[in-house]
């Protein structure tokens, strides 16, 4: 009887297997397979996100010596400015000056001329005056004369 025991045995404990622990061990490895899934798709969202960190970096810096550089242009264009608006009041400053000092020559010229004029009109006057004065004697003298 232990034969058919220990097939009986054997029998039960192929029922168990098949029919308690297969099922069971199937589960744990479906769910086994369904973790590994999850983890490497973790896996891969975490390489995907360095890789964008990587590239945001990459970007960040990239922007930072874009930045660096304008600023630097940017520097030069306001001295550029700076110097060129420093030419610019120069040359409107002397102009003010040069225009300032050509209307002083204008009015002295002018105020020279008046005089000269003046001059002029007085030495006509002197003269017509001494000839006047000249002629009025001699028209005298000659009126004596004949007289």
């Amino acid at each position: 009887m232990e034969a058919k025991d220990m097939e009986k045995k054997v029998h039960e404990h192929d029922e168990v297997i098949k029919g308690n622990i297969l099922p069971r061990l199937d589960k744990v490895e479906s769910v086994q397979a369904q973790f590994q899934q999850e983890v490497a798709a973790i896996k891969n969202d975490l390489m995907t996100v360095q890789s964008g960190q990587v590239s945001l970096e990459k970007g960040q810096k990239e922007l930072e010596l874009t930045m660096i550089k304008e600023g630097q242009l940017n520097r030069e264009i306001m001295n550029e400015n700076k110097d060129l608006s420093a030419k610019l009041l120069d040359h409107v400053l002397g102009k003010d000056e040069r225009e300032s000092k050509a209307e002083t020559e204008r009015k002295k010229k002018e105020s020279q001329a008046k005089i000269d004029r003046k001059k002029q009109i007085w030495e006509i006057i002197g003269k017509v005056s001494v000839v006047l004065a000249g002629g009025t004697g001699i028209l005298a003298v000659i009126i004596k004369n004949f007289s």
